[in-house]
């Protein structure tokens, strides 16, 4: 059973695992998946900056009788010098995967300059290589990417936040109010989505940001515990004793 959530978790999280540097795509697609991304810059590799943070992901939804439904996702996450990094978290607390049973880890290295990325399994040391493209619009996507954003620039307001200080960072934000017009998805009355994004010019990347949206509720993203040393440069390499499987398929012992 953990080995059929560890590779439902692999089709989901390969195509995602080059996002460390910033916080992880919201839970809904379409226009808003675009539009966040574009501001929120995930896939630029960046160079000579290195840190090690531990990043907290909440997602907070109130349901119509007052109560709560919360879910917490705690990840150790790193970057070094060459722009390489790693995302350390537990399958079990991903999305609909999430179970009461003990949950299976898994790493994710973003290989930059190798040109791959790497899906670890420590369970059964086995590594699923995948060479990821960056975070750009294809052929596919971009026509609805540009679709979506004309629909919807017009409802779009951007507001400059200042700076202030977290983690001991000077940070930089930028409210994103999204107004969806009635009738525009089946919504009787106007709704608002409303992001926060605070970023580290200094490390280019997101400390924190919260967004809240009527459909699905409250998700905050905060990276904590931030160290700016270069990190062990083997918390980015294979281990040794770990077999390579290219794309989800067949393993091999490495030479």
């Amino acid at each position: 059973m953990i080995q059929l959530r560890f590779t439902l978790a692999l089709g989901v999280l390969l195509g995602t695992v080059a996002i460390a540097q910033g916080p992880p795509p919201p839970p809904h697609g379409g226009g808003d998946f675009f539009y966040m991304h574009a501001h929120m810059g995930a896939q630029k590799v960046v160079k000579g900056a290195p840190y090690s943070a531990v990043s907290v992901t909440q997602f907070t939804q109130t349901l119509a009788d007052g109560s709560h439904i919360q879910r917490t996702n705690t990840s150790s996450v790193a970057r070094d010098s060459e722009g390489r990094s790693r995302r350390e978290e537990s399958i079990g607390t991903i999305g609909a995967l999430t179970a009461s049973t003990a949950s299976p880890k898994a790493v994710f290295i973003h290989d930059p300059v190798a040109g791959s990325s790497y899906m670890l399994d420590p369970t059964s040391k086995t590594a699923h290589v995948s060479q990821p493209r960056n975070f750009t619009l294809d052929s596919a996507t971009e026509p609805q990417a540009r679709t979506e954003h004309a629909r919807s620039q017009a409802q779009v307001k951007t507001e400059e936040l200042g700076t202030q200080t977290m983690e001991g960072l000077t940070v930089q934000g930028t409210r994103i109010t999204r107004t969806i017009a009635a009738g525009q998805i089946g919504n009787e009355h106007a709704l608002q989505v409303v992001t926060e994004i605070w970023r580290s010019p200094d490390l280019q990347t997101t400390v924190m940001s919260t967004t809240t949206d009527p459909r699905t509720g409250v998700s905050t993203y905060k990276l904590t515990n931030i160290t700016r040393a270069e990190p062990d440069a083997t918390l980015f390499q294979v281990p040794a004793d770990y077999k390579l499987s290219q794309g989800g398929g067949h393993s091999h012992a490495r030479q």
